[in-house]
């Protein structure tokens, strides 16, 4: 055993409480009576000396508890003053057994650990007596106490700290790894082979900024690759369950902080989904429902520590693929709202007054500050102009009208003070005064869609046009209730140098966390995995799919559709097959669209209307724009007819939102003085989509962007950090 010795006198002892006239706890002399931390661990989830049923005061369990206590001795490696209190021990010796964990928590309740024990400290030897405590699943001593005074001792100083390398053998799950590595100080490295899979940002389950690590690879949603109650859905979501390790800070942060990386930063000092954090040391513990990584206040890692491969990281736009001659894309802008009174935009159709705006939880969802505004916008122009779309699907802009005080006048005026080149400039669609409500507003959300485009190749065919989508009117409780959907923007274009009209449908399906008849409470989640109101998001995709079906010539759908990429909606919308599928979709009841009845009760659906999923086309299982709960999926698509399909030269999503960490978007909760960037990252929180066609007799423009870096243009890359400067 290395490290320096220091025997205390064991006559005397120390007592690490106040001073009392009581004799101070002495530590047995004989081995026998101690009771090695391997076999309180043992090999299952729990202690097997943990036995006796513990309440709160409330009745309600939290636990079990040995009816005796334990002699343990160890090597203190870690102490926790905040989201664990206490010290973590180590035997150092250990029982040479990997299925068990030599280390525990050792659960002291004080927040001043340091001052009140000064000699506990890592590499100090300590003895103790105390009871072996299951508390909500994690394994812990509970010192016993005399006269307030608890039972230990510390005998030696200066041991060395026993750290191990956290490795996931074959055939386990990164919990059972955990588990026999709990209470155990760990370091982090290439084999451990965990990778961020949920950024930086805040967790409301300890309500604290944090992240999290999966093994091998981030997490996918079940339903992303398995159709909903699959049996391979479930067991995905299972296998997720158990892999999964949180990263904490012992102290709680400032807001913007980020205590183990100091050089944490929006431009180069970022941290990306993917990313290994090599050289990371901290205690596993299982605490509030999950393993964490508590990190100690004097490790920190370095920039230069972290593993990522190129293609994981930051990346310019995509360059046209050659031969394209239009691009398309779809943008959801994160609540782009101008009608805060230090903005100055028209109020939208659900704010009362300007005091309503103004509110922190009023009809704005946007920013709440000019600063905040200007962060937002700017972000956003730089994202869009380096996408370099011709035609853009846009998705929670402001309902605030069509006018010179809208929302989205304010984002095309700025778009165009940006593009040098005429050509590149852009409008947007306006719908007739007859189809908007009260002859201003885009149906009776506070947000809507809408679609910019670029005059110089596209000319709108006709006048803008609406699909309504269906509402749902429904009691409960004797009280009468409402559900929407906000309605999809519809337009044709013809196409400089084509003589194939092109009709573009801009949607934003109901959101997974809203309310709907068939959610019952509204606050369990459906046991499909697909998240709430699939049903009206089922009712919509079959309004939709109807109305698309009756365009003519070439038709694409793109927008937020709120459904991964095998669940209902989309199934519905594109290779839903009734006779083959064991799972049947069902539409949502009490659905009306406008004063109509569309389905008062909820019925199977019957067909899919072909439409082709192009992301996963092209991409598989790389398809990906957003991430929530830890795992990566799409809620972005674009859904073509087979007249537009057979266009299509590429597909990507632009990884700049899902990726990133929220707390380097332009809010300000949560963010404190951190920095943030002008930079197109976390610009939002969904990834743009970017479709290349090859338009049948279009000359297009003289192949503007095919060289790649978009439309910024050497100015704005200057400015851009070499990480994300990737050649494509």
């Amino acid at each position: 055993m290395k490290g320096t010795r220091t025997l205390l006198s064991l006559a005397v002892g120390l007592a690490l409480a106040a001073p009392g006239a009581h004799a101070a706890f002495v530590c047995p002399a004989d081995p026998a009576q101690l009771t090695p931390i391997s076999t309180i661990q043992g090999t299952g989830s729990g202690s097997p000396f943990a036995t006796d049923t513990v309440t709160d005061k409330n009745g309600n369990i939290t636990g079990k508890i040995s009816p005796g206590t334990f002699m343990v001795r160890g090597v203190v490696t870690t102490l926790g003053q905040s989201l664990t209190k206490g010290f973590y021990l180590t035997d150092p010796a250990g029982d040479g057994n990997p299925a068990t964990s030599d280390g525990i928590f050792v659960y002291l309740n004080d927040s001043k650990l340091a001052a009140n024990y000064p000699a506990l400290k890592p590499g100090a030897e300590v003895c103790l007596e105390a009871r072996v405590e299951e508390y909500y699943g994690g394994t812990q001593l509970k010192p016993t106490f005399e006269a307030n005074k608890a039972r230990l001792q510390v005998t030696a100083q200066g041991m060395t700290v026993p750290t191990s390398v956290l490795q996931v053998n074959e055939g386990e799950t990164l919990a059972q790894a955990l588990n026999r590595h709990e209470g155990m100080r760990v370091r982090l490295d290439s084999s451990s082979d965990l990778h961020l899979t949920r950024n930086y940002g805040f967790d409301y389950k300890v309500y604290r900024n944090n992240v999290e690590l999966s093994h091998k690879a981030p997490l996918l949603k079940p339903t992303q690759i398995h159709v909903a109650s699959s049996p391979a859905a479930v067991a995905l979501a299972a296998k997720n369950g158990n892999n999964r390790l949180v990263v904490e800070s012992d102290y709680k942060a400032p807001d913007g902080v980020l205590p183990w990386f100091p050089g944490w930063d929006a431009d180069q000092g970022y941290l990306r989904i993917g990313d290994q954090l090599t050289g990371l040391e901290g205690v596993i513990v299982y605490n509030k429902d999950a393993f964490r990584l508590v990190v100690p206040s004097d490790v920190t890692l370095s920039a230069g520590a972290l593993l990522r491969t190129p293609e994981d990281d930051r990346q310019l736009a995509p360059a046209r693929a050659r031969g394209s001659n239009l691009r398309i894309g779809s943008f959801n802008v994160l609540n782009y709202f101008t009608s805060h009174s230090s903005i100055g935009g028209a109020l939208n159709v659900l704010c009362k007054d300007q005091a309503d705006a103004d509110s922190a939880k009023g009809c704005n969802r946007g920013a709440k500050s000019q600063a905040d505004f200007e962060k937002q916008r700017t972000k956003i122009v730089n994202a869009i102009t380096e996408m370099d779309a011709d035609l853009l699907g846009l998705m929670e802009m402001e309902n605030n009208g069509f006018g010179d005080n809208s929302a989205i006048n304010n984002l095309v005026t700025r778009l165009n003070e940006q593009q040098k080149d005429a050509s590149k400039r852009y409008a947007y669609i306006r719908l007739p005064a007859r189809l908007l409500t009260n002859e201003r507003f885009f149906g009776g959300d506070a947000i809507m869609v809408a679609m910019i485009y670029r005059p110089a190749l596209l000319t709108p065919a006709s006048e803008a046009n609406v699909i309504r989508m269906p509402e749902q009117r429904y009691t409960t409780g004797g009280v009468a209730k409402t559900a929407g959907q906000r309605d999809s923007l519809v337009q044709s274009f013809t196409v400089a140098g084509s003589k194939n009209p092109l009709t573009l449908v801009v949607n934003h399906l109901k959101s997974k966390g809203s309310g709907c008849y068939e959610n019952g409470d509204g606050k369990t989640e459906p046991a499909d995995l697909q998240g709430k109101c699939t049903e009206f998001r089922v009712s919509a995709a079959k309004v939709l799919g109807e109305a698309v079906s009756k365009l003519p010539g070439q038709v694409l759908l793109v927008g937020d559709f709120n459904s991964y990429a095998k669940e209902d909606p989309i199934r519905v919308l594109t290779d839903y097959n009734p006779a083959a599928s064991e799972r049947k979709i069902v539409s949502a009841s009490h659905t009306f669209i406008g004063d109509q009845t569309y389905e008062q009760l909820g019925r199977e659906v019957t067909r899919s209307y072909g439409l082709i999923d192009l992301n996963v086309k092209f991409n598989k299982e790389k398809a990906i724009s957003y991430s929530y709960d830890s795992e990566l999926g799409t809620l972005d698509y674009a859904l073509a007819n087979p007249a537009l399909a057979s266009k299509v030269v590429n597909v990507a999503d632009w990884h700049i939102n899902s990726f990133e960490s929220n707390l380097f978007e332009y809010g300000n909760q949560y963010t404190g003085p951190l920095l943030k960037s002008d930079n197109p990252f976390s610009a939002s929180d969904h990834d743009p989509i970017i479709v290349d066609l090859k338009m049948k007799g279009h000359s297009g423009k003289p192949d503007h962007g095919s060289s790649g870096g978009g439309a910024l243009g050497l100015g704005l890359l200057a400015l851009l950090p070499l990480a994300w400067r990737r050649r494509r």
